[in-house]
């Protein structure tokens, strides 16, 4: 083969070298290509899910205004609640200082009950002690013995016992009187009439009191019932814009997801881009070094 035509064959044996090298260096960039992340079909998630979120927080909205319409004169209410509670609070505090008077009272009363009865004890004990119930008893029994011990023929042991006896009865004799006194003082002493008219005045205001506490409580009642009729489903309503408000904040955390997982995958292409980048620079500069 001439010279000329063997240089020609050894230059088109190392373009078509080149060219498949080209050829297989390209084909590897393509397999370890990394995809661009899709930004319109992104866009067209994210524009549905932000769709659903404006359809929950129109729902929610006209909830919010329900509430905002059934709430209305939630202040008044609340000042008339509590000037109701505190006219209450007046009357038991009231109705407790006379109940506490009361009972004073009434263990006073329970004082002179009993003072009166340890009084008849006391004088029928005397009584019983003494045996007689006037001095003019004492005497004439005194003088009965007397007459026996002057008249009769007794013995000694007798003569001692009437002498006793007549010793106990001289004894005895002031103790009549104190005994009269006792009777006196059991029969005029003071039964707590008194006590007993405090009890019936106390009683009284009482009664007074608990029938104010009683109409104030009827207008509490009143109160309450008009407020629950005016409030009507409130709860109900409030539950449901609840329950939109934990289907918004679901919808916003997938949304956030999705631009999350996005912005990961740009992160990723555009390393590699990068990273492309580099690797042409530095066979670019191989191949400069090569033919230098």
């Amino acid at each position: 083969m001439p010279p000329k035509d063997a240089a020609a064959k050894a230059k088109a044996d190392a373009k078509g070298k080149a060219k498949a090298k080209a050829k297989a260096e390209k084909q590897e960039e393509e397999k370890d290509r990394v995809q661009a992340p899709d930004r319109a079909a992104f866009e067209e998630e994210l524009a549905k899910i932000q769709e659903v979120i404006d359809g929950f927080q129109k729902e929610q909205q006209a909830l919010a205004e329900k509430i905002r319409e059934r709430s209305g004169g939630k202040e008044e209410f609340f000042a008339q609640k509590a000037e109701l509670r505190a006219q209450l609070d007046e009357f038991s505090a009231k109705i407790d200082a006379l109940m506490e008077r009361k009972g004073d009272v009434n263990k006073a009363i329970g004082d002179k009950r009993q003072e009166g009865i340890d009084m008849k004890q006391q004088l029928n004990k005397m009584k019983k002690s003494i045996g007689y119930t006037s001095e003019q008893e004492i005497d004439e029994r005194i003088a009965s013995i007397e007459f026996k011990l002057w008249t009769d023929t007794i013995t000694l042991k007798e003569e001692k016992t009437y002498l006793k006896e007549i010793a106990e009865l001289k004894k005895n004799r002031p103790k009549v009187s104190q005994v009269n006194k006792m009777e006196d003082a059991v029969a005029n002493r003071d039964l707590g009439g008194d006590l007993k008219a405090q009890v019936g005045s106390i009683n009284e205001e009482m009664a007074l009191y608990r029938d104010g506490k009683r109409k104030v409580q009827e207008k509490l009642s009143e109160l309450m019932e008009s407020r629950k009729e005016q409030l009507g489903d409130l709860p109900k309503i409030i539950e449901e814009r609840d329950a939109i408000g934990k289907k918004i904040a679901e919808k916003v955390q997938e949304r956030n997801a999705l631009r999350d997982d996005f912005r990961a995958k740009e992160r990723e292409f555009n390393q590699h881009l990068a990273e492309q980048r580099k690797l042409r620079q530095e066979k670019a500069m191989e191949e400069r070094a090569a033919r230098q």
